[in-house]
């Protein structure tokens, strides 16, 4: 009778790891990704269309939509990031640059350091495959860190970085969170 209890006793415990380790690696952005749901057809919004400039050669003209849906905000790409903030000329940005993550797992990403301005300063961006993969600054004077997170083109709460006095952070990929990366590629240099 004892092995028994035993034995379930080890199918339990293995069962339980397996739960909270699977947990684990889906919050570092390991584990499966998350499907979206196609929302089904909505009926397609009456469009007005005004001349707005007339010439021998060609007639332009502009679309109106009478939609109320709101434009979703999509993040800017690396080339848009780059064309709108000023990159730091004192710290060298890290193109494929080696980040090592919280069990020694690997990955390689760009990392730019963003010019220090009278909004934020400390900020940085980590791209991969040309997108947006997170963001970390300390807002400057009254600016209000969701609105700055916006002309990343993320609309998504900024969250205080703890341990880490001032920084507010956004990582679209969850395993770019700060607390999950154990070294950055200029820690490797």
């Amino acid at each position: 009778m004892k092995k028994w209890k035993w034995i379930f006793g080890v199918i339990a415990f293995i069962a339980a790891l397996g739960a909270v380790g699977g947990y684990a690696l889906e919050q570092m952005g390991y584990g499966a990704e998350s499907v979206a749901v196609a929302e089904p057809d909505a009926p397609k919004a009456e469009e007005k269309s005004e001349p707005i400039a007339e010439n021998n050669s060609e007639k332009v003209t502009v679309s109106a939509s009478t939609s109320a849906k709101p434009t979703a905000i999509t993040p800017l790409t690396k080339d848009e990031v780059l064309a709108k903030f000023p990159i730091d000329e004192d710290i060298p940005p890290y193109i494929d640059g080696a980040f090592i993550l919280i069990g020694d797992r690997k990955e390689t990403a760009d990392y730019y350091s963003l010019a220090d301005t009278d909004l934020y300063r400390n900020a940085s961006v980590i791209f991969q495959d040309g997108a947006i993969v997170s963001v970390k600054f300390i807002p400057e004077g009254n600016t209000d860190p969701a609105a700055f997170i916006k002309e990343f083109g993320i609309d998504e709460e900024p969250r205080k970085v703890s341990g880490y006095s001032g920084f507010y952070e956004v990582s679209i990929i969850p395993r770019f969170w700060s607390q999950n990366i154990e070294k950055y590629p200029f820690e490797l240099d």
